[in-house]
């Protein structure tokens, strides 16, 4: 059964363990700009809501956000979601969304978005399955291996 709780800073060595057992998964995470450092600094946040996602009290997967306060709402941030490549097309990531969407009732969660890279289409299945809307694309946002990406931007008005 897969549990989701709330992610601190003393889970960043489990989050980094987690992405470099898959060596091309630990390159992509780099070559996005995150680093141990990013991490400590994004768990530092007083935005930073981050969540686990658990099997047998080992995490499988992550998802990185931050929620931000406006005028008595909020919107949620997708940074990062990560899961352990065996844990794929599994719901993991469909459960760290959802608990997002389940804390919408205690934080007034109005929207949530993210960016993606163009070249990662797991990611953008797993965001157009859970009915996020293409809003904006960034040209050339993203560089890996020499080539160029765009990023994707997405959003998803969450109904109350």
């Amino acid at each position: 059964m897969i549990k989701i709780k709330k992610l601190q800073i003393n889970n960043i060595t489990n989050c980094l363990e987690l992405i470099c057992s898959e060596y091309k998964d630990s390159l992509y995470f780099k070559n996005l700009g995150w680093s141990e450092n990013q991490l400590v600094s994004q768990f530092k946040k007083k935005v930073n809501y981050s969540f686990g996602s658990y099997y047998n009290k080992k995490l499988v997967g992550f998802l990185i956000g931050d929620l931000i306060f406006i005028e008595k709402v909020s919107e949620y941030e997708i940074l990062f979601i990560y899961v352990k490549k065996i844990y794929r097309r599994k719901g993991v990531g469909n459960h760290l969304i959802n608990n997002i969407l389940a804390q919408r009732d205690t934080s007034k969660l109005k929207k949530i978005f993210l960016e993606v890279s163009e070249d990662n289409m797991p990611a953008i299945e797993l965001y157009k399955k859970n009915n996020f809307k293409l809003i904006n694309i960034r040209k050339n946002y993203y560089s890996n291996k020499n080539k160029n990406f765009n990023a994707l931007c997405f959003s998803k008005v969450v109904s109350t």
